[in-house]
Parts: structure tokens; sequence; C-alpha cells
């Protein structure tokens, strides 16, 4: 059943009642990100991610519905295999004010598309690969 719930900002919204979110796992890597079509890339920290999407803390507020391409490393194991590089598309959910950092602001992102670039040993600076600063990270 849905149910018409208040945000912060006063505003309805749809929320299904009933129904769980998908698990988070809080991982508090590096994430980089841009507006796609944009060149510049702008720094965060993943605060959480689930299958579905990311909760990134950062300086700066983008508005709902603007596409992006994020960049991280899972910073675990996973089935033996070592610490891979992802590289993501999405989409901004919200943008607000964060509750635990002054001056920061917690963008929500739907990930609508995700792949394994790598997998690696150790925690390269993703600025350093030449594929990075390039163009559109999707066709």
């Amino acid at each position: 059943a849905k149910e018409n719930k208040l945000n912060v900002n006063g505003a309805a919204s749809d929320a299904l009642v009933g129904v769980s979110r998908a698990r988070r796992y809080e991982i508090g890597t590096v994430v980089r990100y841009r507006v796609r079509g944009q060149r510049e890339w702008h720094e965060g920290v993943m605060e959480n991610i689930s299958c579905s999407g990311v909760l990134i803390r950062t300086g700066q507020f983008l508005p709902a519905n603007t596409v992006i391409e994020m960049r991280f490393f899972l910073p675990v194991e996973l089935d033996g295999e070592r610490a891979a590089e992802v590289l993501c598309r999405g989409s901004v959910v919200r943008s607000a004010a964060s509750t635990t950092s002054a001056g920061a602001v917690n963008i929500a992102a739907r990930i609508t598309h995700s792949r394994f670039l790598r997998q690696t040993g150790r925690t390269d600076d993703v600025t350093r690969n030449p594929f990075f600063g390039s163009g559109q990270l999707f066709e």
C-alpha cells in the first residue's frame, strides 16, 4: 500500500508502507563524481552503498534528477578477490544539509548503471588514470 508522507521540506512523497529498503553497507570510502557532460570531478565520502544507490557526503548541492557519474574503490575483498574499482552512473534523488557535518551536503543517488573496471591490491588514486579525466564514462 502507498502512503503519502511529508519529507523534511514539507513536500508530499509517495512511500511504500511495509516494504523494506535495500541493505546498506557503511564503507566510508572516497568517491569522485561529476555531473554528466562536465569535465570537473568533485570529491566526497561515500557514507553507504546498497544495490540500488549511494549516500555521498560532499560540499556541493545537486538538484534532484541530475545525472552523475561516480568512480570509487570498494575497500573490501569479495569472494577472495581483491578490492575493485567501480564506475557508476546514476541520478540524484535528493540533496540535503548534513546533520552530522557542519557545512556538508548529503547527496542520495540512485545507481542506474555500474561496472567493475579492474581489481587491484592497492588503493590507486583514480585521478592518475588517464581514463579518469577524459570524456564521458559511458556511451
